[in-house]
């Protein structure tokens, strides 16, 4: 019984959130929002434009999304499967596919070496750098 629960709310946590964030998230105030990180120095963190980029892939604006953050659009399938495979595993017990869930080094060096350079390119004001950007 607690595993169906779990497993309900697995599935039904998620949809909620999109569902409010979807419902409630306001472009045109929240657009004003800087990042800490840019605050401080004036740089756009990995992640600067990622709120917005959910908003419009919400909204089936792709390429939007794309302008305001293409790492995180890129990523997000991916972040899905592992959500996916971490309920399998750990919610359902299907302990034989932990050894296809766990990460090989080469996954984790590929992905920092990814976001690291990611953060170097978006940063360089020439163009075509500055459409890793998000517009201002």
């Amino acid at each position: 019984m607690k595993k169906y629960i779990l497993l309900s709310l697995a599935i039904l946590l998620p949809i909620a959130v999109i569902l409010v964030y979807y419902f409630i998230y306001d472009m045109n105030n929240s657009s004003n929002a800087l990042c800490s990180f840019k605050g401080l120095t004036g740089l756009e963190c990995p992640g600067c434009g990622g709120q917005r980029s959910i908003y419009f892939l919400l909204h089936g604006n792709i390429l939007q999304a794309l302008r305001y953050n293409l790492f995180f659009v890129v990523a997000a399938p991916f972040l899905a499967y592992f959500y996916y495979m971490a309920v399998r595993v750990y919610i359902l017990g299907q302990k034989e596919l932990l050894r296809n869930f766990i990460f090989k080094p080469w996954f984790g060096i590929s992905l920092l070496t990814f976001v690291i350079l990611f953060f170097i390119l978006r940063n360089i004001p020439a163009w075509p750098f500055t459409y890793l950007a998000p517009p201002q």
